[in-house]
């Protein structure tokens, strides 16, 4: 029974669907239980009935499985709205990140190479006292 209803239980017509808003949301509710697959699917959906969704494209990115992916879908909707400040702001995080990354395995390379060397100066030393 409804809220406040009159006793009589509601009844759904069958080929009532949930519209495109309806859905989106339902998908933003899935992504933020944590439900990440599901939240797919869904935007997955409201994308292939209007795949200009911006909003749809931006919550995408919030759930997608690789970074690669994340990346695309942050620069779809910026095709579509290169003014979404949203999107650009996590695109210069990830790129941020990533250069961070670089930085660092730049970083530990080049002192592993370092040591390497020591290492192999001072067997050469070594052998050059022993003989």
């Amino acid at each position: 029974m409804l809220p406040g209803g009159n006793g009589m239980s509601e009844v759904r017509n069958p080929n009532d669907t949930p519209n495109l808003e309806d859905l989106l949301q339902l998908g933003i509710q899935t992504a933020r239980a944590g439900n990440k697959p599901n939240a797919r699917m869904i935007f997955e959906q409201v994308l292939a009935q209007d795949p200009e969704n911006e909003r749809a494209w931006l919550w995408m990115a919030a759930v997608a499985e690789t970074p690669t992916d994340r990346i695309r879908y942050l620069n779809t909707v910026l095709q579509l709205n290169p003014n979404n400040s949203a999107a650009k702001k996590e695109l210069e995080r990830i790129h941020h990140r990533l250069e961070s990354s670089n930085t660092q395995v730049i970083r530990y390379g080049l002192m592993g190479l370092g040591v390497f060397l020591v290492l192999v100066f001072c067997a050469i030393g070594l052998l050059l006292l022993l003989h």
